[in-house]
């Protein structure tokens, strides 16, 4: 689960760091959100609430900033760059911000399965639950010994990609339906 969890900060950050960016505009639907809030899994909403829990205070802790005082609208080109290369060159760290913040990770930053699961309990569809929950204890288990906080959280990212693919694949996501790095 907590595989899960990770897998799905990072497409939300990436999320919010592209709405942010401005690099999503022009693709609202109808009712006027991002087509990425309205994901869904094997055909079944997934509760993206439970996603953004975090996000906010691991911004201000991570960039010094408060989320809601950056508006893209009112920023340089420049401003807009740097913004984009400070997100990119921390969103490992912010992920494990955002897991700490959702219990997925303890404050040690090891994998915590019970809460994992509690996590992936509230965001996805029962049908797909207990696969999710074995993909990202199996993610956790092959890639844990490598997490580390050093080099920009660098040890996580092995973490974050096999949490990503099992989301992907479980979900029957396809490529353009999640939000990736650049």
């Amino acid at each position: 689960m907590y595989k899960l969890a990770i897998a799905l900060s990072v497409a939300l950050l990436v999320l919010v760091a592209g709405a942010s960016a401005g690099k999503l505009e022009g693709k609202k639907m109808k009712d006027g959100h991002h087509k990425h809030h309205n994901l869904t899994c094997k055909g079944e909403a997934i509760k993206m609430k439970g996603m953004f829990e975090g996000k906010k205070e691991c911004h201000d802790e991570i960039f010094g900033t408060s989320a809601t005082t950056v508006s893209p609208k009112t920023m340089t080109e420049e401003a807009k760059k740097e913004m984009i290369q400070k997100w990119k060159d921390n969103a490992l760290c912010m992920d494990v911000c955002s897991m700490k913040k959702q219990k997925t990770l303890n404050a040690d930053g090891t994998y915590n399965a019970v809460e994992a699961e509690k996590w992936v309990k509230e965001i996805f569809p029962s049908a797909v639950q207990s696969a999710l929950k074995k993909a990202f204890d199996d993610c956790a288990s092959t890639n844990g010994k490598s997490f580390s906080l050093d080099n920009k959280c660098a040890g996580y990212k092995a973490f974050k990609e096999c949490t990503m693919k099992s989301v992907m694949e479980i979900c029957e996501l396809k490529k353009g339906d999640v939000p990736e790095d650049d």
